[in-house]
């Protein structure tokens, strides 16, 4: 296997290069070069060492495709199934700008949730620190000093310094269980998808999270094979029988199996519950004007839209929370600081 001095042939290109990868593969194809001529002069672009771009032109030579090289240079599994159905039945060029759109969509996606999420995170690590800092040094001397002086603690500052010796613990605790629990949620999503798509339909909240995903996905993976001129019996069927998708391949199986037994299309579809029920709408206004592509991918860039802002609405709502968690403990610190320093003055006068 070919490996780059510093690495796997796949860190050659970040997350970002392999956007601007596709967008100039695209570019070069459309201007009308060749395949092979447009990524050499691409990977020359990318400072690829002479060796790799050599072992790349003769992995072509002996017929292998654009979807080979682009796996070995790390791209998904859904983006290697996509250039390959291109390669099979559609224009690879006209897929390369749908994979340039979906690459540019979920890295914006990404930086908006890391840029949403960031500054809560920052803050709650900080506080933690604060409380256990303060538990571990601030309060054993607060300590020492009362009982030097023959003082006792008033209730006040007892009960708050056990509040305070207490959060960080029930912080971290909460912490841990979230991530277990996302742990656990990813471990279904990956291995047991039949439970999981069971589970996704009764998790509150995040059901409506998964039902938006799934029908974006959906809808646009779907919409790809009726542009292609497959009809909606051939594209389930190609979609059930590549199983590049598990997911796909669960619902494409019950459609046409609800298909055959003389159901409508949008009928069929409304029967998997984790699709939002508004695609019924958009297949219906498609067949009616025999454009059931274009309705599809409408419904997906709707249902993406809807997700992202789903999520950046729910999670500017819990910064209010963390804001006022702060205070209240910014608060308490001050006061297990002074009231100490206000009963002992009150002591010694």
């Amino acid at each position: 296997m070919m490996r780059k001095r510093n690495g796997d042939i796949k860190k050659l290109l970040s997350k970002n290069d392999r956007i601007h990868f596709i967008k100039r593969l695209y570019e070069l194809i459309n201007h009308g070069y060749m395949l092979e001529d447009s990524l050499e002069l691409v990977m020359i672009q990318f400072n690829i060492s002479e060796d790799i771009i050599k072992y790349f032109k003769e992995e072509m030579y002996k017929g292998k495709r654009l979807s080979y090289v682009l796996k070995l240079l790390g791209y998904s599994e859904v983006i290697i199934s996509k250039i390959k159905f291109a390669e099979q039945y559609g224009r690879v060029e006209t897929m390369l700008l749908e994979v340039e759109n979906y690459l540019s969509i979920k890295k914006n996606q990404y930086e908006k949730i890391i840029t949403t999420i960031r500054y809560p995170a920052i803050l709650i690590t900080t506080l933690i620190a604060l409380i256990v800092i303060f538990n571990i040094l601030i309060i054993p001397q607060f300590e020492n000093i009362y009982s030097t002086a023959n003082l006792t603690i008033s209730n006040e500052v007892s009960i708050l310094i056990e509040i305070l010796y207490y959060l960080p613990k029930f912080l971290i605790f909460l912490i841990l269980l979230i991530f277990l629990y996302t742990l656990y949620v990813i471990y279904l999503y990956k291995k047991k998808e039949v439970l999981f798509l069971k589970i996704a339909t009764k998790l509150p909240i995040f059901r409506k999270y998964f039902k938006y995903y799934f029908s974006y996905q959906y809808s646009q993976e779907l919409s790809l094979f009726l542009n292609s001129g497959f009809s909606i019996k051939l594209a389930l069927e190609e979609i059930y029988s590549r199983n590049y998708n598990k997911y796909f391949s669960i619902f494409s199986k019950k459609i046409a199996s609800s298909l055959e037994l003389g159901n409508s299309l949008e009928n069929s579809i409304l029967q998997i519950k984790n699709f939002d029920e508004s695609i019924e709408k958009f297949i219906l206004h498609g067949r009616k004007n025999s454009m059931l592509s274009k309705e599809l991918k409408l419904y997906s860039d709707i249902m993406l839209d809807t997700l992202l802002k789903s999520i950046d609405k729910n999670l500017k709502k819990f910064q209010p929370i963390l804001f006022l968690l702060l205070a209240l403990i910014i608060i308490g610190l001050y006061l297990v600081i002074l009231l100490p320093i206000f009963n002992m003055t009150n002591a010694i006068q």
